[in-house]
């Protein structure tokens, strides 16, 4: 039997059986090549990434924040990002509304990575060869807060941001992730995060932003440069209404309760701030700059950078007083300048008698020392400065554009009347209104810590003073007679009455209410000025006092903050405070790093601090300073002190309250220009009136508090002197009348 084979035409003949191993071999290497291409990438991608250590703790700069006894933020230090952190609960639930609903609208739905942007990345990588767009909040905050990730258009970037995106899903919750994106973002300029974007566009807190102000600042997210409010405005209100779209689109307004068609119509000026937040503007520039020096001490000492450690410097300063002091300053000099130059004409004709002045300022200005630094020649450098040039100047009015040579303008700047103010708390020595200069912008030096003039008569309630503490009493009487002193040169010296009055015996109440030189130079000859330059310094005077006759009269430089301070002596029950300008420093977590108390020392009685301040309270009732009732209409209880200096170069006025001591100067920088006459060119007249408009607003501000009060009176002492008469060789004068103050020698 023989076995049977299959024929040609069986179906096993026309079929044979297919072999799959090879393809099968294919399609799995080139898988495992692709997860090994994956890994390697990952790999390779993980050896740059930033620390663990780092996304946990983000080490970043943050400003230093300066901050008023009234908790306004004053000012924020910071070297190349100004940034300051807030909480998100701290934060207008608008901001964070805005942002989800144009950034990221399934924020709240992906791990930090979205698929469903896949598609969009993949077309970009297509049509342009490069990779954007796709990028969640997590993945924005990642580039925000690490260098290392990089910004290029690539995929190696992209695998970096979904790798650390991913890491801080899974550590982070959403409102961590948010808050720190809303803490760490550029939005505006040189700010960074929200708190500081908000003060600087809206003059806000970032808590107080409403709807339309959060969906500004989101549509600037998209790009400063194409979103600036400033520079773009009519971009910018348009992107703002495209992101209040998106948020009635993604659920995030209701249109049946918020009209968005009101909302998109308001205009973008009405709500952006008048200005930036720059040095040189905003309240207080000149108190700024003296703290930065000190903290910077401080700094230093304590191993902390002020520009990078996000400080936060709690201030006595209260924010309300200061614009009150400033608003004071500019509503008072604005008038006396005009007297100044168009009544007296006094700045255009000193110039011409004495061209002298223009050559020293040319030789003190700056333009000078770097000409004389490029050893420019005489003939060269008078040429520049007879050149003229486009320049902006200050005028009382406000900036102007002008065309003037170098010395025109120190000429021009040369008659700008000058001033320094600063208000202290005289039961603590707190520092609350601090006004160094007209504007900081164009007048750097600081009158109130710096500047050093002649006090005049502002120096004699501490010779009235020494001798209340050696035992007289204010209803004492001394002939007003003249006094000689001998000199050192062998010569003699002797004062004179600013009115010529001589004769009569007067009480140094009296004496002291109309600024009598005669009694006051009997008494430093009584108690030597070895007895008054001691009894000053116990006091608070901190600058070295020249020990001779004359220091009766005020010949002696003193700045606005020791003289202002040491009259708090006398307010203060005769128990002598420290001047204080920072109450605590804390890091940026909140922890105290540093308190600030203040030193104090009680340096006389009582009973001797309170004859002394009824002598004072003379002053403004019947003195030098009555103006102050007839004119200003005060009815507390003041003690103050009028002075003048010699021709007139310096005016001074010190008025004391209870609760606040302020001290004022006013004069031209350069001290031989000044007013021609006693009339326009006393304390009284220059500086007195700009401490009376600055105690009106500060008593009509409710939000202050500060109400009048009467000065402490020891139990026992009844008052003495207090009615004033008119004695041979005092003062009185009609309502209209300004009173003479003394002239200083």
């Amino acid at each position: 039997m023989s076995t049977l084979q299959p024929s040609e035409s069986s179906p096993e003949k026309q079929s044979p059986k297919r072999n799959y191993t090879w393809p099968r071999r294919i399609f799995w290497s080139l898988v495992a090549a692709a997860v090994l291409a994956v890994a390697g990438l990952i790999l390779y991608v993980s050896f740059d990434l930033p620390s663990l250590d780092l996304i946990e703790n983000p080490d970043s700069d943050l400003s230093t924040q300066l901050i008023s006894a009234d908790g306004v933020v004053l000012h924020q230090y910071y070297s190349l990002e100004n940034r300051v952190n807030v909480k998100l609960s701290d934060i207008s639930p608008y901001v964070m509304d805005a942002l989800v609903a144009t950034e990221d609208i399934r924020f709240y739905q992906h791990g930090g990575i979205d698929p469903e942007s896949f598609g969009a990345i993949a077309m970009e990588l297509v049509r342009n060869g490069r990779i954007r767009g796709g990028s969640t909040i997590t993945m924005q905050l990642v580039r925000n807060l690490y260098d290392e990730v990089g910004n290029e258009p690539t995929v190696i970037r992209k695998f970096k941001e979904y790798l650390v995106s991913a890491y801080l899903e899974r550590k982070f919750t959403k409102r961590e992730i948010i808050e720190a994106y809303l803490n760490t973002v550029n939005i505006y300029g040189n700010s960074y995060g929200i708190e500081t974007a908000a003060n600087r566009l809206f003059d806000k807190k970032s808590s107080e932003l409403t709807v339309e102000q959060a969906a500004t600042v989101v549509a600037m997210l998209k790009g400063q440069g194409v979103y600036n409010p400033y520079v773009h405005p009519d971009r910018t209100q348009a992107g703002r209404n495209v992101v209040l779209t998106l948020m009635v689109k993604n659920g995030f307004l209701d249109s049946t309760r918020i009209n968005v068609d009101s909302l998109r119509a308001i205009p973008l000026a009405s709500y952006l701030a008048r200005q930036e937040e720059t040095h040189v503007k905003g309240l207080a520039p000149y108190f700024r700059e003296h703290v930065r020096l000190e903290l910077q001490t401080w700094c230093k000492e304590n191993g902390y950078d002020l520009y990078r450690d996000g400080l936060r410097v709690y201030t006595t300063l209260d924010s309300r007083m200061q614009y009150h002091a400033e608003n004071a300053l500019r509503k008072h000099l604005r008038s006396l300048q005009l007297d100044f130059d168009k009544v007296e004409d006094s700045g255009k004709r000193i110039l011409r008698e004495s061209p002298e002045i223009l050559t020293d300022l040319m030789k003190l200005s700056e333009r000078y020392r770097l000409a004389r630094k490029a050893q420019k020649s005489d003939e060269a450098i008078a040429q520049e400065f007879r050149t003229a040039v486009p320049m902006t100047v200050f005028d009382w009015t406000g900036p102007i554009d002008t065309v003037l040579s170098p010395m025109d303008s120190l000429a021009w700047y040369a008659r700008i009347l000058e001033s320094g103010l600063v208000a202290i708390d005289p039961t603590n020595g707190h520092v609350k209104a601090w006004v160094g200069g007209n504007d900081y912008k164009y007048f750097k030096y600081d009158h109130v810590a710096k500047g050093k003039r002649q006090v005049g008569s502002t120096f004699k309630p501490f010779v009235y003073g020494a001798a209340i503490d050696a035992g007289y009493m204010p209803c004492d009487k001394f002939l007003n007679q003249p006094v000689l002193f001998d000199t050192p040169g062998g010569g003699r010296w002797t004062p004179k009455n600013s009115d010529g009055s001589i004769g009569g015996m007067m009480t140094l109440q009296n004496a002291l209410a109309n600024s009598v030189n005669l009694i006051t130079a009997q008494l430093i000859r009584e108690l030597t000025p070895n007895g008054v330059a001691n009894f000053a310094y116990k006091m608070g005077i901190k600058t070295k006092l020249e020990e001779v006759p004359a220091l009766c009269l005020g010949t002696t430089d003193l700045n606005v903050l020791e003289l202002t301070n040491a009259y708090g002596t006398f307010a203060n029950k005769g128990v002598r405070n420290e001047p204080v300008i920072i109450t605590r420093i804390e890091d940026r977590n909140g922890n105290v790093l540093a308190n600030f108390p203040g030193r104090s020392q009680e340096v006389l009685s009582p009973e001797k601090a309170w004859r002394i301040i009824q002598m004072l309270e003379a002053v403004v009732d019947q003195g030098t300073a009555q103006r102050l009732r007839y004119r200003y209409q005060f009815k507390n209880e003041i003690a103050a002190k009028t002075g003048t200096t010699q021709n007139q170069s310096d005016g001074w006025f010190v008025g004391a309250t209870p609760n606040l001591v302020t001290g004022i100067w006013v004069g031209c920088s350069d001290r031989r220009m000044r007013f021609r006459s006693l009339l326009y060119g006393q304390g009284a007249n220059m500086a007195l009136p700009m401490w009376a408009y600055f105690m009106q607003d500060v008593y009509q501000n409710p939000d202050i508090g500060l109400t009048p009060e009467s000065f402490y009176r020891p139990e026992g002492l009844d008052p003495t002197c207090r009615a004033l008469q008119t004695e041979p060789g005092g003062s009185e004068f009609p309502d209209d009348t300004p009173n003479p103050d003394d002239l200083g020698l």
